[in-house]
């Protein structure tokens, strides 16, 4: 039961409109457009939840300038068993659709994590295993030559795990 309920039953609503939708409009300040308070001690609570068949959170970095249309937008969303982080694809001219960036599914369905498929139906179930680690392919393999200083890069290519060390020194841990 709420405190306070907004309830809309207006018909089609175009993808730009919103039930609700709360703005600061001053852009001499940047301050929190809406912040959100609970005063439990428990933790049981949610301080935010959505209840929705396709529940999303999308994040659009506006004043983006340059040629890719998806710079700047990002989404958390559920897909059944998966917690997606997912970022919009790169179509020129598309606002349309996302690319998955990482997968994860709850530990009753498998706690496995999924990194770097388009799609996160391309992690095929992960091999049917269970509390494991798809990474695909990586699409540019980092370059020995641009080495990073005070770092190592984990990456597959070719099915083949391998590391980068900081001095630029390529190790293949497994073969494909």
């Amino acid at each position: 039961m709420s405190t306070i309920a907004i309830t809309s039953h207006d018909g089609k609503l175009s993808a730009a409109s919103a039930v609700l939708e709360v703005s600061a409009t001053n852009p001499n300040y940047n301050q929190p457009v809406l912040r959100i308070k609970q005063a439990g001690t428990s933790g049981g609570a949610a301080s935010i939840r959505i209840d929705d068949p396709n529940p999303d959170i999308e994040f659009v970095e506006t004043g983006l300038t340059g040629p890719d249309p998806g710079a700047g937008k990002f989404e958390i969303a559920v897909q059944a068993d998966q917690l997606q982080i997912n970022g919009r694809n790169a179509e020129v001219g598309s606002d349309k659709g996302f690319d998955n960036i990482v997968a994860l599914t709850r530990p009753a369905a498998g706690g496995n994590i999924g990194i770097g498929f388009p799609e996160a139906k391309d992690y095929k179930r992960f091999g049917g295993g269970k509390g494991v680690i798809v990474i695909a392919n990586a699409t540019v393999a980092p370059s020995p030559s641009k080495k990073l200083a005070g770092a190592g890069i984990l990456y597959v290519e070719d099915g083949a795990l391998k590391y980068m060390g900081s001095e630029g020194t390529v190790t293949e841990i497994a073969p494909a």
